[in-house]
């Protein structure tokens, strides 16, 4: 059987891709603070804290001497105007979306490429832009992130370990309700998780000779 390691596990796009992967016979191996509500291997993490990081990945070492792939998917929004940014919002968000992410793959790399395991980095199309108004940490922790998928492939060329680097768009999904309070405007309008959750499962199934390096998911805007 075959091991994910997923963030974000518990919700969201997360949620959606380890379903369908349990479809599919794969184990995943659920990092967050939350247990999932359907059957995975859960180990319960901060992704802001280092030693429970440290703990998962050492317990990650000590139960599997396999995985197929690490999915970073855990991340959260930032919205602040420029005048009022607070330390606590970017030590949080910058913790989580951009050093997490990095920490896991420095912590489990000797396991990643002995399993020849592949690393997917979920992105966001802000990071490919200037960004919106009152958004610099998010747009910063993006940029952050896709600069970190570039030095994998750089450093992990010698070995069979695809780095993937997918941007993607606004999906319906709870992120932006659970940091506002507010659900967003016109559900319909914006991507279905279900969707990029299948994208992600076609880029692991590829063969290993295939190379997804990065891909950009945008929403159709009809006008």
């Amino acid at each position: 059987m075959k091991n994910i390691i997923l963030t974000g596990a518990s919700d969201g796009l997360g949620k959606e891709f380890a379903k369908l992967c349990i479809k599919e016979g794969i184990n995943i191996i659920a990092l967050c603070r939350t247990k999932p509500d359907y059957e995975c291997d859960y180990i319960r993490v901060d992704l802001t804290d280092e030693l429970s990081m440290t703990s998962a990945c050492q317990e990650i070492k000590t139960r599997y001497n396999k995985i197929d792939a690490l999915v970073n998917c855990a991340g959260v929004p930032g919205i602040e105007k420029l005048y009022e940014i607070t330390y606590a919002c970017l030590d949080n968000l910058m913790k989580i979306n951009s050093i997490a992410p990095m920490f896991l793959v420095s912590q489990l790399i000797d396991l990643i490429k002995l399993s020849e395991a592949d690393i997917i980095n979920i992105g966001s199309t802000i990071g490919l832009k200037q960004g919106y108004e009152n958004q610099l940490a998010y747009t910063t922790s993006k940029w952050a992130l896709r600069g970190t998928s570039y030095n994998l492939q750089l450093e992990l060329k010698k070995y069979n370990c695809r780095v993937i680097q997918l941007n993607v768009g606004g999906m319906n999904t709870r992120m932006h309700e659970k940091y506002t309070g507010n659900k967003i405007e016109n559900p319909d309008e914006w991507m279905n998780p279900k969707d990029i959750a299948e994208i992600m499962l076609y880029t692991i199934k590829l063969p290993k000779k295939i190379e997804i390096s990065e891909m950009t998911i945008n929403r159709k805007n009809i006008c």
